[in-house]
């Protein structure tokens, strides 16, 4: 059994345990990190991340997408997963960090999710781009840099 099947099937049991307390728990997680963005962006964030994690549980509960793996991928999913560990992330978040980034090769932050300066993530022939990438990798809260996302040219 390869690793990322491995990985697949733990998200999957972890997904088939998710209750509505687990999600207003992630609602809470997210208002209280989001506190500090600009309200316009606010509820534009939240909306989006719940979006997110509701659809990663829905898909893990649905269907084994193909994936592939390399060591540093798995790397990276180990300094994720301490990292989420140390934030006191709810389990549903580490869950949808891990299957999007890792399973679906999908960013952190959906494409169109909206940035300040009329910046927001694309999606550009297969690659997607992020606004502020650049900007976060000094903080040690941002997952920027296990995001799939390269940073937008500017």
């Amino acid at each position: 059994m390869k690793d990322s099947d491995a990985l697949m099937m733990v998200l999957r049991k972890m997904a088939a345990t998710v209750n509505v307390y687990d999600l207003m728990e992630v609602r809470v997680f997210l208002e209280r990190s989001c506190r500090f963005v600009q309200e316009r962006y606010r509820t534009v964030y939240i909306d989006s991340y719940m979006s997110m994690v509701v659809d990663s549980v829905l898909d893990l509960r649905a269907r084994f997408p193909g994936v592939s793996e390399t060591a540093s991928e798995w790397y990276r999913l180990h300094d994720a997963s301490k990292r989420l560990d140390e934030m006191n992330a709810p389990i549903i978040v580490g869950l949808t960090v891990l299957y999007r980034t890792f399973l679906k090769g999908e960013p952190l932050h959906p494409p169109g999710t909206p940035f300040p300066g009329g910046f927001e993530v694309e999606r550009k022939d297969g690659v997607y781009y992020c606004p502020v990438k650049d900007k976060q990798k000094d903080n040690p809260k941002a997952l920027c840099d296990i995001c799939i996302a390269r940073q937008t040219p500017i």
